[in-house]
């Protein structure tokens, strides 16, 4: 280290020196000098000499390993601080140096523009083109983007495909969108690979400091949160944040308001019926979560269910959700003791049936609540299969010993969805959305569908479809002969208190009709009266 090389050059100089100092106060080299020359006839002035040498030759030394520490110090620094691929300063600039932009900006009264860039399909280039030619791209894109911005105003590589650029002397926002356009012209610009061409798009997010800003670190969740607001609508945007988005998720906030959400009981449990295609009544529901964000209201579950899956939090709001669905299944059994079983359906994910103590937290559950395990079905999608299909299946059978059933769902969207037909003693096949929108449009999802059916009927399988919408298409499942399905066309998610209502409604013969147009936006509570007739059918002779 240099510090440790500078102590050392200054002893060694300070040694020096005292010895130089002594030795001309005493005159102490010509004494030696004589005193030897009387006790032998031999010349030693080379002795001499070497006296003198070895305290510069060290001086010497000690300067050069002082240099060489200094020069680590410093390329270590400059590591610490730069990108080593494009040279560009890292995100430990965003620290003091973008702090010091924004001192120099409430001194001269403007204001910083911070533009969040996050590359859209870079990911892509590396595992087509390979990491050389992604190193390449991602070193000249720097130096685009360094030579469409100003000589003071900065380019940071903020970590993977993502860039920080900072520009200062912006007077409004107008400014700050023309440099937003520029950026997305000099990203979007082909870049020139050997003989091939490499496009890339980015989305982007502008925010600019206020004049009081003192913290960097809130100018950058702003642009952050625009950056996201500008995903959304699509490759090669930008977005210029305001107040609205100010409780936009980011990565960067989720998971702190995910775990708020989850200890002040922000989660709610919403049941989606499912009918039967031949008596039309709604035969079991499935229980869907929804978050209760008292600043955002109802939180689409898209933008919530990845990062509870990234970060752990799905096992615990998934156990919650298990004793939830337990306890609802034996207060409608109780409740309605002469209605046919309600089956209810809960969607365990991949990380919750990787927990060693899963079947010991649903055996506790069905004792506690004293729940009837037949009506209680879990639902597995492929995915949670994937990775480890001979632990997951020695965790579904202890789960089936139980007296759950069991049930496949998304079938037909994963890589091995008959060779878990094989593996799985399943009692439940849900038909993914994505086939069902095809029905009698697309051949080749109608003979999918239809392939499906035969299969589980021939194993003993029940069939639900999901995401049924229009009556056309409840006519042609009947017509495959699939047993039961789910869907806006029925019902959007409900509370707990408007599936008891439906319950209530057993004594007549029932057939359910689609909502009402007009309230089929959002997971909104719709009124259940008039969604019966007095019609029922019975399924076709095998």
């Amino acid at each position: 280290k240099d510090g440790r090389a500078g102590r050392d050059l200054a002893w060694i100089v300070a040694f020096c020196a005292v010895l130089a100092a002594a030795a001309i106060a005493t005159d102490a080299l010509g004494r030696i000098e004589r005193w030897i020359q009387d006790q032998s006839s031999t010349n030693l002035n080379g002795l001499l000499a070497l006296l003198l040498l070895v305290p510069i030759g060290a001086s010497f030394y000690a300067v050069r390993r002082y240099r060489d520490a200094s020069r680590a110090r410093q390329t270590i620094e400059n590591l610490s601080f730069h990108d080593p691929l494009t040279g560009l300063p890292n995100r430990r600039f965003l620290g003091s140096g973008f702090d010091e932009m924004l001192r120099e900006a409430r001194r001269s009264n403007g204001r910083v523009a911070v533009f969040f860039i996050d590359l859209d399909g870079f990911r892509k280039i590396n595992d087509t083109h390979g990491f050389d030619v992604g190193d390449r791209v991602m070193a000249e894109l720097a130096d685009r983007l360094l030579h469409s911005v100003g000589a003071r105003d900065r380019v940071v590589r903020y970590g993977g495909d993502e860039f920080v650029v900072l520009c200062q002397d912006i007077t409004n926002a107008m400014s700050a969108e023309r440099i937003a356009k520029t950026l997305v012209n000099a990203i979007e610009e082909p870049f020139e690979i050997d003989d091939d061409l490499v496009r890339l798009s980015a989305s982007i997010g502008v925010a600019l400091s206020e004049p009081r800003c003192n913290a960097p670190d809130d100018v950058l969740r702003d642009a952050d949160a625009a950056m996201y607001q500008a995903k959304a609508r699509g490759p090669g945007r930008y977005a210029l944040f305001d107040r609205s988005m100010q409780n936009a998720m980011t990565p960067s906030t989720i998971d702190r308001r995910l775990r708020t959400a989850l200890s002040n009981g922000e989660f709610r449990l919403y049941y989606q019926p499912i009918v039967s295609l031949w008596t039309k009544r709604m035969v079991g529901v499935e229980a869907l979560r929804r978050w209760n964000d008292p600043d955002r209201g109802v939180v689409n579950p898209s933008e919530f269910l990845p990062a509870l899956e990234e970060t752990g939090l799905i096992v615990p709001l998934g156990n919650w959700i298990l004793e939830e669905v337990c306890f609802q299944s034996r207060s409608w059994q109780d409740a309605y003791p002469d209605r046919p079983p309600l089956n209810t359906k809960y969607n365990v994910s991949a990380r919750q049936l990787a927990q060693a103590n899963f079947v010991d937290h649903l055996r506790d559950c069905l004792e506690r609540s004293k729940a009837d395990p037949a009506r209680i079905s879990l639902e597995i999608t492929e995915g949670a299969l994937m990775y480890d299909v001979a632990s997951a299946w020695s965790v579904l059978r202890s789960c089936r010993q139980l007296g759950v059933s069991l049930a496949l769902d998304d079938f037909g969207t994963g890589y091995s969805s008959l060779s878990y037909l094989r593996e799985f003693n399943l009692d439940l096949l849900k038909i993914d959305k994505s086939f069902v929108d095809g029905l009698g449009r697309s051949r080749e999802d109608t003979t999918i569908i239809e392939h499906v059916i035969g299969m589980a009927k021939a194993l003993g399988i029940v069939t639900v479809a999901e995401g049924v919408e229009t009556e056309e298409q409840v006519e042609m499942l009947r017509a495959l002969n699939c047993d039961l399905a789910q869907g806006y066309y029925y019902s959007h998610p409900q509370p707990p208190h408007v599936i008891a209502h439906l319950l209530e409604q057993h004594g007549n013969a029932q057939e359910w009709r689609p909502p009402d147009r007009d309230d089929e936006d959002g997971d909104g509570v719709l009124p259940p009266v008039g969604r019966f007739g007095e019609q029922s059918a019975e399924p076709p002779s095998p």
